[in-house]
């Protein structure tokens, strides 16, 4: 349980149960409540696998980043798919090596485990951060993540003599990739059925003013995507940024919402059940 969000999120069990039986909620209602939710990044300090530098828990899945700059998608199952636990996407920057991963703007949540009877196997207070950053992954092009609800957010700033052609990312796990002509979205084909990455945009700050540039996703060799920018002006920084539009809601088993509210501060309380990890 968030420590310092404790007390509030009693409160609100309260008035969510109180709630439920006027206002139905739909799983249309889940998602637009928990879309724009701000989801913090956890410090591996022990309690995953050694190879974990951060992890996000989204409500699309969770996503691992690795030590070797690695960003692990673990998804999970959805009924009627005979895919037993769910699937894993492993998405890598080509061409380049990783050279330095650290939390950005550090966050007030903090994060307790309690495995087991071991105490040796507790972690307290295990910090965490609003955004990871990969630092420079090609030439004057730095890398950093964002998780929202259940979506996660790749922002790439490319600095003036950077050339965004240099990035190039392969995701592994996937049947094959495709873009939506219409939507302009990356489409990933898994065995659980389509993943997609919405529509990038890209823009400048000239003049204290937002400038959009025209950006496209290009297709590389198998499973291996990169971006395709028109014209900008090359002596201010670029962003690029993508969304892994996650359509997924839930866990790897069984999971039922019989309530669900939000506070101005962005914090959110569900009532229900799950059989999932």
């Amino acid at each position: 349980m968030v420590g310092k969000s404790l007390t509030l999120l009693i409160s609100l069990l309260t008035f969510v149960c109180l709630s439920v039986a006027s206002q139905p909620v739909t799983k249309a209602k889940v998602k637009q409540k928990i879309s724009k939710l701000q989801v913090p990044f956890i410090k591996n300090e022990g309690q995953v696998d050694k190879r974990v530098k951060f992890y996000a828990k989204t409500f699309g899945g969770t996503l691992f980043v690795t030590k070797d700059g690695e960003l692990v998608y673990n998804l999970p199952n959805i009924k009627g798919k005979k895919v037993k636990g769910g699937i894993a996407l492993k998405e890598t920057l080509k061409g380049t090596k990783v050279k330095q991963i650290f939390g950005l703007e550090k966050d007030e949540t903090k994060v307790n485990y309690f495995i087991g009877k071991d105490s040796k196997n507790w972690r307290n207070n295990v910090e965490t951060f609003t955004a990871v950053s990969f630092g420079e992954v090609y030439d004057k092009i730095s890398l950093k993540l964002r998780a929202y609800g259940n979506n996660v957010e790749k922002i790439f700033e490319v600095k003036p003599g950077g050339n965004s052609t240099d990035i190039v990312l392969e995701i592994e796990g996937a049947k094959g990739l495709k873009i939506d002509r219409k939507t302009g979205e990356l489409i990933v084909e898994t065995e659980l059925g389509e993943v997609r990455f919405t529509k990038p945009v890209a823009y400048q700050e000239i003049g204290g003013k937002k400038k959009s540039v025209k950006v496209g996703y290009r297709l590389l060799a198998k499973n291996t995507y990169g971006f395709k920018v028109s014209d900008y002006d090359k002596d201010k920084p670029l962003i690029i940024d993508p969304f892994l539009a996650s359509t997924y809601l839930g866990g790897s088993d069984s999971d039922r919402i019989y309530g669900i509210a939000t506070t101005p501060m962005g914090n959110v309380a569900v009532v229900g059940d799950t059989s999932s990890n």
